[in-house]
């Protein structure tokens, strides 16, 4: 019998010792899970800190199944019903649908880590490496959700030029990060 597992065991009795313990090993790891999706530091907190309380309330009902692959796929599931919610761009809500059919865990905290910044360096050299008004155009669109006509009328430009430059910059995002975009 593994840690998380005893760890789950002591919690459906009420132990909120193995709670904390439990928390303090998973929190992190899910995090940035979270973060690497939503790309937003204080939503990919709550979403987490729901799964926790969520399973505060729910664990006594949680038989036989490993711990953390239950909370990681708990987090999928917040992740993906907050960007459907919200309006995200299409390419976050591919990412998670496929996240959500995809059964590869990543069990380590630190490959996951390491991970997270290696796609995030990627992420950021494309971005930097766009001709500016491309990059300030698809920032407009992915970071402050603004749609392609508002943006075309901020910068005086047609709503095909935007929808140009952000085929460009996707094209770009796509031969750096693959699988992401």
């Amino acid at each position: 019998m593994d840690e998380l597992h005893t760890l789950h065991m002591r919690i459906q009795q009420g132990d909120r010792l193995a709670f904390q313990k439990l928390f303090d090993l998973l929190w992190k790891p899910l995090y940035i899970y979270a973060q690497s999706i939503v790309m937003d530091e204080e939503a990919a907190k709550d979403l987490v800190q729901e799964v926790w309380i969520d399973y505060w309330k729910r664990c006594k009902s949680i038989q036989n199944i490993a711990i953390d692959a239950y909370l990681r796929q708990a987090v999928r599931y917040k992740v993906y019903n907050y960007l459907r919610d919200r309006k995200f761009n299409t390419v976050q809500i591919e990412v998670i649908e496929d996240l959500l059919t995809d059964e590869i865990v990543i069990d380590d905290p630190a490959t996951l880590q390491e991970n997270f910044f290696t796609t995030q360096s990627k992420l950021n050299r494309v971005l930097k490496s766009l001709p500016q008004r491309c990059r300030e155009i698809f920032c407009l669109s992915r970071e402050e959700g603004m749609n392609n006509t508002e943006i075309a009328i901020h910068y005086g430009i047609s709503k095909r030029t935007v929808e140009n430059q952000i085929t460009f910059a996707l094209k770009k995002l796509r031969e750096v990060l693959g699988m992401f975009f």
